[in-house]
């Protein structure tokens, strides 16, 4: 197992870590009905400081992929930016369907579809780049 194929499982494990600690995170600032970035400023700060930490790290390692590697990245980059969009077209759309054009959404409802889009988007990054190394076969090391 290579260094991509390594960080796409780190991907998919934080995903779902982020996945199971956003949940309640989110579910307990919709029941108590927080207002203001007084409330968000732990979780951005701590979102900024790994999120800085990652990108640092990716310059590092991206320096250190061969051709085929980048262009298994690049590949599965252009899919999921795709689904991405296709998520956020979908849901919007659904959102309009579901509740209608006249009733009012409830504030929390965007938020929540555009992180969902961010936690599906590295998902599908992540497994287009296992897909990929799985459809060579063993002997891709």
């Amino acid at each position: 197992m290579n260094r991509l194929e390594k960080k796409a499982w780190a991907n998919i494990g934080g995903v779902i870590l982020c996945a199971i600690i956003a949940g309640p995170g989110i579910w307990w600032m919709v029941r108590n009905n927080t207002k203001g970035l007084v409330v968000l400023i732990p979780f951005l700060l701590i979102g900024l400081i790994s999120g800085s930490i990652t990108y640092l790290r990716n310059i590092k390692s991206w320096e250190q992929l061969d051709e085929r590697e980048k262009l298994i990245f690049q590949r599965a980059y252009t899919l999921s930016s795709r689904l991405f969009i296709l998520f956020l077209f979908c849901a919007s759309f659904g959102v309009f369907l579901v509740i209608g054009a006249n009733n009012p959404i409830p504030a929390y409802i965007l938020p929540a579809l555009f992180l969902a889009g961010l936690f599906l988007m590295v998902l599908a990054h992540s497994a287009a780049i296992l897909i990929q190394y799985g459809w060579k076969g063993k002997d891709n090391e």
